[in-house]
């Protein structure tokens, strides 16, 4: 048997028992250390946000010095044929960033660097480096792109009473497909002088680039050359300005006609740009087709 005394002293400390867990569970439930929350360290957060903006600057500078590199030595190097190493080559660069900074910064600083401080370096020199290239390859710094067609390209023929037809090859592709179209006549014969239009733009001065017209048929090829004194019957077409160059070019002699055919028109694009020579090549064509065949 049991006395009072005993009794009533068991059930007080089964009561004190339940009580201190009961406080236990609430003290988890609040934020704490009891939930793994580390305490706040002022002088360990002041020292972490050193070392994170030290390597910021750092990898800054490093994308920096890599884009310079990429714009004045390897793109120089390689050349315009190979645009894969031009950009790979400099983004696996970000491979050396740890080994730098531990080789670089300060012992205080690398302890405060996690693997997380890795993945934003990468992904901090990747869009610097993209940013910086962008700059140095286009105008003041370079020119890496040869000027371009503004539009479309044109065909006008003067009839024998001094009226001017004009064809737009914008939207109009002949069977055969490609850039061209097809103008038809009553006997094979597109009389009277024919020229073919077209206006180049580029990001830097257009009239630095050299300008070669070609063009070909059955019959052979010629080199053509824009007119020089522009007739009155295209005053208004004309289009020379700061950024863009208007060309006027004979298809045939002066006194000849385009006969039955498919007349290729060449046009060689190349200018000296910077770090290399840029080119680019248009071919367009004309068919003449006889309306009785």
């Amino acid at each position: 048997m049991v006395d009072l005394q005993t009794a009533m002293a068991a059930a007080a400390a089964d009561r004190q028992k339940r009580l201190d867990k009961t406080a236990a569970e609430r003290k988890k439930r609040r934020s704490g250390a009891d939930l793994g929350i580390e305490r706040f360290d002022p002088v360990g957060h002041v020292a972490k946000e050193k070392a994170e903006t030290a390597s910021m600057w750092f990898v800054l500078a490093f994308a920096t010095v890599v884009a310079l590199l990429n714009r004045h030595v390897l793109m120089g190097w390689i050349g315009p044929g190979d645009g894969f190493l031009l950009w790979f080559l400099p983004i696996g660069m970000l491979i050396f960033l740890p080994a730098l900074h531990r080789a670089i910064m300060p012992e205080a600083f690398v302890e405060q660097y996690k693997p997380g401080t890795w993945v934003k370096a990468g992904f901090l020199h990747t869009f610097t480096f993209l940013a910086l290239s962008f700059l140095l390859v286009n105008p003041p710094f370079g020119d890496v792109t040869a000027a371009s067609l503004d539009g479309s390209w044109d065909i006008a023929v003067m009839g024998e009473d001094g009226t001017l037809t004009l064809a737009s090859a914008s939207g109009n592709v002949t069977d055969n497909g490609g850039d061209g179209f097809a103008w038809t006549t009553d006997d094979g014969v597109l009389h009277g002088p024919a020229w073919v239009m077209f206006t180049l733009t580029d990001n830097d001065e257009v009239s630095e680039n050299d300008v070669e017209v070609r063009v070909s048929s059955n019959a052979g090829s010629m080199t053509a050359e824009p007119v020089a004194v522009v007739p009155d019957a295209f005053t208004n077409l004309s289009r020379n300005d700061a950024d863009h160059r208007w060309f006027l070019v004979p298809l045939v002699p002066e006194g000849e006609d385009l006969v039955e055919g498919r007349w290729t028109i060449t046009v060689d694009i190349e200018e000296q740009g910077s770090p290399w020579t840029n080119t680019r090549v248009y071919e367009w064509h004309l068919d003449v087709i006889d309306e009785r065949a």
